[in-house]
């Protein structure tokens, strides 16, 4: 469970990155390093990409506790963190394909994760 902790953190810098890196081509690097830069021209993948690292963000500091937290108390939730982690890796590619401009295809990807979250966290209060 640990290496799968250390890969989803290194998946969380990843999407930091993203945006920026893919607009860098558009938007001067400089505009990214200062508050209030100007933005404004990222491409398409970008934001995208921005909105998929938003999306990541609002699950992760939950992933993170019940990962933790089977670590600490034994419990075994390594299968379920991988599927969790296996449907961010799909709702990235997802974004990155431009895959949600179809009605009801991000649902379809997005709420099984919420699902395994529940999962794990019904485990850490079983076991």
């Amino acid at each position: 469970m640990v290496n799968l902790i250390i890969c989803v953190g290194m998946f969380y810098v990843l999407h930091l990155f993203l945006t920026m890196s893919l607009s860098l081509h558009k938007v001067p690097f400089v505009n990214w390093t200062i508050a209030g830069g100007d933005i404004s021209n990222m491409t398409n993948l970008s934001s995208r990409m921005s909105l998929a690292s938003d999306n990541l963000r609002q699950s992760l500091p939950l992933f993170m506790t019940f990962a933790v937290l089977s670590v600490v108390m034994d419990v075994d939730n390594l299968m379920l963190a991988k599927v969790w982690f296996g449907l961010r890796i799909v709702y990235l590619v997802g974004a990155a394909i431009d895959l949600y401009r179809v009605p009801l295809v991000r649902p379809v990807i997005w709420l099984p994760s919420i699902v395994v979250l529940v999962m794990m966290g019904l485990n850490l209060c079983v076991g």
